[in-house]
């Protein structure tokens, strides 16, 4: 995982460290303003990156979700495999997990299944694009 300047010089590298060996497959990126989120395959560790200080690995119980949602000490989890396709897990942040708070599922707004999908996390929502995909559907955990 790296950053780039908008004229393409390298900016920051992930290092492996204590509890994110390596990323093998990042599920889900969310960019805020003030950090970076990323939530890696193989052990699904959820690390924040910030310009000012190492990165900050927390373990999650959650697995294989694609998108996340973040604000203040709360992070969300969408996804997963299987069965799990429509999970919403809400964790609080502690110094070393993502704690589950709430299990639950995203539907569609009247009430039906979301089936196949985009999504995308930024800052506190995730955005979903169902077939056939034509329009977003947000949800909001700041709200």
């Amino acid at each position: 995982m790296r950053r780039w300047s908008s004229t393409g010089d390298a900016l920051w590298e992930f290092k492996p460290t204590s509890g994110a060996d390596s990323i093998l497959d990042c599920y889900a990126l969310n960019v805020g303003r003030r950090a970076a989120w990323a939530y890696t395959y193989t052990a699904f560790p959820l690390l924040e990156i910030r310009d000012d200080r190492p990165v900050k690995v927390r373990t999650s119980p959650v697995k294989g979700a694609h998108a996340i949602a973040v604000h203040g000490d709360r992070v969300a989890f969408f996804g997963g495999h299987g069965d799990d396709s429509g999970r919403l897990v809400v964790c609080a942040l502690t110094e070393s997990a993502a704690e589950p708070v709430t299990y639950s599922t995203l539907v569609r707004p009247e009430g039906g299944e979301i089936g196949r999908r985009r999504v995308v996390g930024r800052g506190p929502r995730v955005y979903v694009q169902d077939a056939p995909y034509t329009d977003w559907g947000v949800w909001d955990l700041s709200g």
